[in-house]
């Protein structure tokens, strides 16, 4: 089989995913400023409350890095910060005093509600014009 060649980069599928998920980003960082989050904080309160109930206990950072898919040093700045502002909560492991189990204060659970309405707007505005948006959902969910 003869490798592709394109004369354009918007004949790339790959091409096309990477501009479509900054351009995403980009407005989702715009919305959650609001709200004074980012979308890699977002993403962090999201997985440890995700996870905590699939858990059945506090997720540790490596849970949460696994999740998101955020490198691990990111993970573990970001949940500095929201431990600062009062969003997260950590608590040595009892098994694993290396680790720390993590959880969402009142407030975190407060402002993940506030940004799960923002994720909606977001992605209700983002793809309002794109094909079916239950159909692109499983094809990208082939691939992740």
């Amino acid at each position: 089989m003869e490798p592709q060649t394109y004369t354009n980069p918007n004949q790339s599928l790959g091409f096309l995913l990477h501009q479509g998920a900054i351009n995403w980003r980009r407005a989702l960082a715009r919305e959650l400023r609001s709200i004074q989050l980012t979308p890699v904080q977002f993403f962090m309160l999201s997985s440890t409350s995700r996870l905590t109930s699939e858990l059945k206990q506090g997720p540790v950072q490596k849970d949460v890095a696994s999740n998101t898919l955020i490198d691990i040093n990111v993970v573990s700045q970001v949940v500095r910060q929201l431990e600062t502002r009062g969003l997260l909560l950590r608590e040595r492991d009892m098994h694993d005093k290396r680790a720390y189990r993590l959880s969402l204060s009142e407030e975190g659970l407060f402002k993940l509600r506030q940004a799960i309405k923002v994720i909606y707007k977001v992605d209700r505005e983002f793809f309002t014009d794109s094909m079916n948006g239950s159909l692109l959902a499983e094809e990208l969910g082939k691939i992740v």
